[in-house]
């Protein structure tokens, strides 16, 4: 019997945008983090950012326009003069080649005077991670000690605002948040972010969600989008979830790029040098089909963001295949894409499967409340 063939994956890129994990190491300890570094304290080395930067440069995979983020565990607990020096590097290799742009997330806890200038003169988009007011945002992001930090996040944010500076929240979405919707709210109006982000907690690395074991939280998530949309419209935030929805709904750009299943489209690389692609949250984890799930480290000799290991072949073809029963299967794909590798793992053990609960709060959710606001606005 011949056995199936493995897709062969899409071509690589274009690069559009690149999370540079600074420090693995975190200094909070949320009850949901996936990471599995984050009492690790490795700072990325600039030899690392130079190597990074040359293969990027050598690459002739960049887009017109490349993000750089920085990402993965406390960002701010690596010293000023590290982005400093970096993003002279980086500019000084890419400047020519492609647009450049940097954002950086944090938990805003180390957020002072002198960051908030920095951020400000490197003109770096700031994300900072606010679940709600204190029974909500106090619930899962403590500290080891088990003290919650919205205070110290909120004088964070203050700093920001005190420099003139917009920021970005991303918030994760638990019980906690659909328990109490109307503070959450009211907390985010208070703040008026230039947007907000809703993650619903995942599966992911090491951790097991349980949202979507939890009897009608799907129908509860649904009712909560409906009230954030008529929240959004009253106060102008934006929510990054249902405008990137209504966008792709009324532009027609249909099938839309999903950059998680699209090699080379992400690139990750860690502060040891390792370099990964697809759904960032694969970095750090292992796996006994697809190894560390990395292409190689690119301070190497001869290395190159093409140049695959067996391993990481098998993990593109992987995707392939997924995001191909996606689009076979679903009435969805259109507006998705085909799903995020990361969770067909963590959730499934298969790269290659297609519905996942995330799709279903973080896709088909937002979908159909998109889809009945406007239908609702044509009656």
């Amino acid at each position: 019997m011949t056995a199936p063939r493995h897709p062969a994956a899409p071509a690589p890129g274009p690069i559009r945008q690149v999370v540079l994990q600074s420090t693995g190491f975190c200094n909070i300890d949320c009850a949901y983090c996936y990471l599995p570094d984050r009492l690790t304290r490795t700072v990325m080395p600039l030899d690392i950012v130079r190597a990074t930067a040359r293969a990027l440069a050598d690459s002739g995979l960049l887009a017109p326009a490349v993000e750089v983020r920085w990402h993965a565990g406390e960002p701010l607990t690596v010293p000023r003069s590290f982005y400093s020096q970096a993003h002279a590097l980086l500019r000084r290799a890419l400047g020519d080649r492609t647009r450049l742009s940097f954002s950086l997330q944090t938990n805003g806890l180390l957020l002072d005077g002198a960051w908030a200038d920095f951020l400000r003169h490197e003109e770096v988009r700031v994300g900072v991670s606010l679940d709600g007011p204190a029974q909500v945002h106090d619930a899962h992001r403590r500290t080891r000690s088990g003290a919650g930090t919205l205070t110290r996040a909120l004088k964070g944010v203050s700093h920001l605002v005190g420099a003139g500076l917009s920021y970005d929240v991303i918030s994760v979405v638990t019980p906690a948040t659909l328990a109490h919707t109307g503070a959450y709210l009211d907390f985010m109006a208070e703040l008026a972010p230039r947007s907000l982000g809703l993650n619903p907690e995942e599966t992911e690395g090491g951790n097991d969600s349980g949202l979507h074991r939890a009897d009608g939280f799907e129908q509860e998530y649904r009712a909560f989008l409906h009230r954030v949309a008529r929240w959004s419209e009253r106060t102008g935030v934006e929510v990054r979830e249902l405008a990137a929805m209504r966008r792709h709904v009324l532009h027609h750009a249909l099938p839309v790029h999903n950059t998680q299943n699209e090699p080379l489209c992400i690139v990750t690389v860690g502060a040891d040098g390792r370099v990964s692609s697809f759904s960032p949250e694969l970095f750090g984890w292992t796996s006994e089909r697809y190894g560390d799930f990395v292409i190689g480290r690119v301070n190497d000799p001869g290395f190159r963001f093409d140049r695959w290991p067996e391993t990481f072949r098998l993990l593109a073809s992987d995707v392939e295949r997924g995001r191909a029963g996606c689009e076979r299967s679903c009435s969805y794909y259109a507006v998705c894409g085909g799903g995020a590798p990361a969770n067909k793992w963590a959730e499934c053990g298969d790269m290659a499967a297609t519905c996942t609960a995330f799709c279903s709060l973080g896709v088909m959710a937002v979908a159909d409340v998109v889809l009945d606001e406007f239908e609702t606005a044509r009656r």
